[in-house]
């Protein structure tokens, strides 16, 4: 192993690390998602129940049974904790860059693995859902996985890789359901058909052995949960929340044909410039579009393509619009990304997005400051109101160090473009990843995570009064009720929604949020 490869793995681990790992520990948990996942994941306990995942008792059908499963373990093993939770998918996000910096050095070279990898393991996306306690991380690495063994089929004509695929889309589809043969089934099928190998993609599709191990493996628990579950099971996971969340917004979340173009540009921070440089090339590469690539460097081009715009163009049509359902596709420009990284020249555009980032946060208390009370809902500058103490000499320290550091970096005319991405980008991964993200998290999820903490010693039934926050559950360890708040029930609300809960006795009031005992 030569000298640069050691290097390129001790910054490749300290980027894993970062991104990865850093304050999962402590981080209490985001709600919607988080709660809703770790929430089911302790009620399976509860319940000795390891079939049919349960959100307060109700059967929450939104996604299959494997990333329960996967939390489940660490969670027996560490406790009902933030760092068991999450480490599943901090563990899937290793994976996934150790896979991309394989598949990358097979089929480019070692330097080009190193940039994309990094790429990968510092993006702002890519880290801040690499590491959420939530069925993403788990999914993307079976896609990917998928891919490249797809791609290294193409390459081949190995049938040992589309068994791979096969056993990849299989745990994919047990994570979270059709996507997870949607993407790698397309955008093969696109790529063989550019490629003229129409016949060798039907062959794969047909190969017995990969469908016996697809079945063995994906079909076992869907049969089970329907004979147990019947309809419901049909109508709940795959009507609403397959075909439901296309068709239609759910939750609010919606946008239009320019949501994920933007995404795009804000999820790969630091490294925006980078974008625009492969769309810039993209359109060389894409007039060369159909036919047999010249050489395997192009092939990879014209699938990371193929890839990446599936996925914009399949989630643009999507009536549910989320930020990270372009994860699924984004590798395909990440490693498109790393072709060109090494070309690069211009390092102040490069260096621009990492530097406009560290000034919006450097001016951030004070905009929060000045902006204060024009903040809508009300409740959010309850949020907020405790700010002042995470915004001292540790929130800009860092960040006026690593900006002048970068800075005159960028002066030495003896670095390259490239050579001033790799501090700037670990730079960016700690800020966004060990900074910026704990501080959100004590803001929004920290009232939440200490009133459930108190009612966990308490007794009577937890309930939550217009809100929609599970996590109160998990750190309460009570199976959240569903019902109008009584006597005796220990009911977690907004300060705001007080005034509705006449006699209520307050227990806790922090950051725009009380825990009160009815009476």
């Amino acid at each position: 192993m030569t000298q640069h490869r050691y290097a390129h793995l001790l910054i490749l681990g300290l980027a894993v690390f970062i991104g990865f790992y850093g304050y999962i520990w402590s981080m209490p948990l985001f709600d919607l998602d988080e709660g809703a996942f770790t929430t089911a994941t302790r009620e399976m306990f509860l319940r000795h129940d390891f079939i049919t995942p349960y959100l307060n008792s109700v059967p929450r059908f939104d996604k299959p049974i494997l990333i329960y499963w996967l939390q489940a373990i660490p969670a027996y093993l560490f406790g009902f904790n933030e760092f068991a939770f999450r480490l599943p998918s901090a563990l899937a996000s290793t994976a996934w860059v150790y896979l991309i910096y394989r598949f990358m050095t097979e089929v480019t070279d070692s330097q080009k693995a190193f940039y994309a990898a990094l790429i990968a393991s510092t993006s702002l996306m890519t880290t801040v859902v690499g590491k959420a306690a939530i069925a993403d991380a788990v999914l993307i690495l079976f896609v990917t996985w998928a891919m490249f063994a797809i791609f290294r089929h193409w390459q081949t004509e190995r049938a040992a890789y589309i068994r791979w695929a096969y056993l990849a889309m299989a745990l994919g589809f047990l994570t979270k359901g059709p996507v997870a043969v949607v993407i790698p089934g397309a955008v093969s099928l696109l790529f063989y058909l550019s490629t003229g190998k129409w016949s060798s993609w039907w062959r794969a599709v047909l190969d017995w052995r990969g469908l016996v191990i697809f079945l063995l493996v994906a079909l076992p628990w869907y049969v089970l949960e329907y004979i147990r579950e019947g309809q419901a099971f049909i109508e709940g996971f795959f009507l609403k929340n397959n075909v439901g969340r296309f068709n239609a917004p759910m939750e609010g979340h919606s946008g239009g044909f320019w949501y994920y173009p933007v995404v795009t540009f804000i999820a790969l921070l630091p490294f925006t410039s980078l974008v625009v440089v492969a769309i810039r090339r993209g359109a060389g590469d894409l007039r060369s579009f159909w036919g047999k690539p010249e050489n395997d460097q192009k092939a990879l081009i014209r699938f990371g393509w193929i890839w990446f715009l599936f996925v914009l163009i399949l989630f643009s049509f999507s009536g549910t619009k989320l930020p990270h359902y372009l994860n699924y596709g984004l590798i395909g420009l990440i490693m498109i990304m790393a072709v060109y990284f090494p070309t690069i020249h211009n390092r102040w555009a490069h260096a621009l997005p990492a530097w406009l980032f560290f000034a919006v946060l450097l001016a951030l208390p004070s905009l929060l400051d000045v902006f204060f009370n024009k903040i809508n809902p009300p409740y959010v500058q309850d949020m907020l109101a405790d700010r002042a103490q995470y915004f001292g000499w540790s929130w800009y320290l860092p960040l006026v160090l690593f900006l002048i550091l970068s800075i005159v970096m960028v002066f030495q005319k003896r670095r390259s473009a490239a050579a001033i991405m790799i501090p700037l980008a670990l730079s960016f991964s700690w800020i966004a990843n060990a900074q910026l993200l704990p501080i959100v998290a004590s803001l929004q999820q920290g009232p939440i995570r200490a009133a459930g903490l108190i009612a966990r010693g308490l007794p009577g039934d937890a309930v939550m009064y217009k809100m929609n926050t599970p996590s109160f559950g998990v750190y309460a360890g009570k199976i959240l009720k569903r019902n109008q708040p009584v006597a005796g029930d220990l009911v977690l609300t907004r300060v705001v929604d007080l005034a509705q809960l006449p006699g209520a006795k307050v227990l806790f009031e922090q950051g725009g949020v009380a825990l009160v005992r009815m009476r």
